[in-house]
């Protein structure tokens, strides 16, 4: 009941926005449609999503603002009915609210909601003060993210652009222009809690940060990441160190990434990114499996210990942009290449294209059955944003 008395507060907040001076409202209608193999027999899943999105800022006042974000899906298609706890696996929250509900449920078909964004900010001075569902951004590098501790997200969840929030106190105070202190806080939608403090600042050119305190009430961390550049081209790097709690004498093990990005004068956008994990295992234990499905969180970044990423990004016109990705894991001999067409319609109509290819080696269940170890994937989708 208290989920759908936010859902209809949240509506209206939507309708009468546009006629505050002191409320911004903007979001986007998607349509996406998927065709996806489900098994190596290359059996086809059809899935249709009708993605709508709300953000509202309200200014309070000069120290005031209250922001929140309103994701809603229609997720039509036989997936719905193939993969069992569907409608749970895309509802699922990780904050400590269960902000998340499933409000309609066919064979086929679910309707599902999510308040990811739902905080208050306070700032004077040089404080700032966050309560409430937010994104605490500290990741330095494009793929893989050791410093983000409060909000992991996936690579290939492409049509989830806001990525999630958690449920945090977050103090940053800022000394000077380029530096500043933060102490960010959480609970996870086990009542565990996440407490860690970060420096960041500049010098000579490069962003650098600093970071230690608890994750999940599992482990002490401590880390840094930072960004800079190197021959013309965007240069950046995190790593983390976990050590157990309730095994102080246990050695810790390190999960960190480099990336490098170069943009030449034809607008062609090269990256390349590494990560170390770990808490990686030896293979792909349960094929693409362990990837399309991976329960993600700095601790398990990817599902083995080496990856490595390459793309490239081209303007074919001013309107028109081509996109080709690439993915290795030498463990298990995991691969993704996924190209990406964009058009843009309109200064508020996008139409694109996606790919995605996986493969590993091939892996068997305890019964000696083969697993899904190869699977494609190609969505079509138009957006439009106001």
């Amino acid at each position: 009941m208290l989920n759908k008395r936010i859902f209809i507060a949240f509506l209206f907040l939507s309708l009468t926005a546009n006629a505050q001076d002191n409320w911004m409202v903007k979001g986007y209608i998607k349509g996406l449609t998927a065709m996806q193999t489900i098994d190596d027999n290359g059996e086809m899943a059809l899935e249709n999503t009708v993605h709508n999105r709300f953000d509202i800022n309200w200014f309070v006042n000069d120290n005031f603002t209250f922001t929140a974000g309103l994701r809603n899906r229609i997720i039509i298609g036989n997936n719905v009915s193939l993969i069992p706890g569907y409608a749970d696996y895309v509802s699922r929250d990780y904050g400590y609210l269960d902000l998340s509900w499933v409000w309609a449920e066919g064979t086929s078909w679910i309707g599902v909601s999510q308040l990811d964004r739902f905080m208050l900010d306070y700032t004077t001075g040089n404080l700032q003060i966050t309560l409430g569902r937010q994104r605490i951004n500290w990741g330095q590098t494009f793929v893989w993210n050791p410093n983000d501790l409060f909000n992991t997200y996936s690579y290939f969840d492409f049509d989830y652009e806001e990525k999630p929030g958690s449920d945090a106190l977050r103090l940053q105070y800022y000394i000077g222009e380029s530096s500043k202190l933060e102490w960010s806080t959480s609970l996870n939608s086990e009542s565990e809690l996440t407490s860690v403090l970060l420096y960041r600042f500049n010098t000579k050119g490069y962003d650098i940060q600093f970071l230690g305190g608890v994750y999940t009430q599992t482990d002490y961390v401590i880390g840094g990441g930072f960004s800079g550049s190197i021959a013309g081209g965007g240069f950046s790097g995190e790593m983390i160190y976990f050590h157990p709690m309730d095994e102080p004498n246990d050695g810790g093990k390190i999960t960190a990434t480099l990336h490098y990005d170069y943009t030449f004068k034809s607008s062609l956008n090269l990256q390349f990114e590494t990560l170390y994990n770990g808490f990686g295992a030896d293979n792909f234990s349960n094929g693409i499996g362990d990837v399309i499905f991976q329960d993600l969180s700095p601790k398990n970044l990817f599902p083995t210990k080496i990856a490595f990423l390459g793309s490239g990004g081209y303007d074919v016109s001013p309107l028109f942009r081509v996109m080709l990705a690439g993915m290795y894991g030498p463990d298990g001999n995991f691969l993704y290449i996924g190209p990406t067409l964009t058009y843009s319609i309109s200064n508020s109509m996008e139409l694109a294209g996606i790919g995605q290819y996986f493969s590993t080696d091939e892996v068997s269940d305890v019964s000696g059955d083969p697993l899904v170890s190869s699977g494609t994937a190609i969505f079509v989708r138009f957006k439009w944003s106001f």
